[in-house]
């Protein structure tokens, strides 16, 4: 799988040092960057996968439109945690599949595996993990829920999965810090979203 390419572009923080090493270790390559003008044709197309954890802030229409085509021509988008917090752009948000409205207190939460079988989740089960459980914004129906949770007794989807155009996306809202990084759940859930989307 070395020869499957990762963009990630962050708002970074330490622990994604944790997730450049478990993505390595299962045989990936990855890059990770600041630079949201990777996202631009001249950059992405080089890539198989766009990794997303940014936090936020205005992506221009260059760097949406791009990012839009690349998924929509065959490649895929895989979102964690804050990919989801609004970027000022409606497309990206109803690419993704939703957007944050709100969260939990970081603290050992509870997540729900609603769908056993599919490749992402199979063989799993219910876990907890030290987290925020994001409330989201989003279109029902418009995309396939793996696992929710509850926040402020409102069940919340926590994993998804869609296709766009020819390619695929996937969202995580787990992974806030270093505690949701070191969760074994965690990181075989964020492989497996990106074995899933090169299939």
């Amino acid at each position: 799988m070395a020869d499957i390419k990762i963009l990630s572009v962050v708002d970074y923080v330490d622990h994604l040092e944790i997730m450049r090493d478990f993505i390595k270790k299962a045989g990936f390559d990855i890059e990770i960057t600041e630079d949201r003008d990777k996202l631009l044709p001249k950059s992405i197309n080089d890539y198989d996968v766009f990794l997303d954890y940014t936090h936020g802030g205005k992506l221009t229409d260059e760097q949406t439109e791009s990012v839009i085509k690349f998924v929509a021509e065959g490649k895929s988008l895989v979102g964690v945690h804050s990919a989801a917090v609004d970027k000022q752009s409606p497309k990206y948000t109803k690419l993704l599949g939703g957007k944050y409205i709100g969260h939990s207190d970081e603290a050992p939460s509870k997540v729900k595996i609603i769908d056993p079988i599919h490749p992402i989740t199979e063989g799993m089960s219910d876990f907890e993990i030290v987290d925020e459980i994001y409330k989201l914004e989003y279109e029902p129906n418009s995309f396939q829920t793996l696992i929710t949770s509850e926040v402020q007794g409102i069940v919340c989807p926590v994993c998804w999965i869609k296709e766009y155009g020819r390619g695929k996306v996937t969202f995580l809202s787990l992974g806030h810090g270093q505690k949701a990084f070191e969760n074994t759940n965690f990181q075989q859930l964020v492989i497996r979203m990106i074995k899933w989307a090169i299939r």
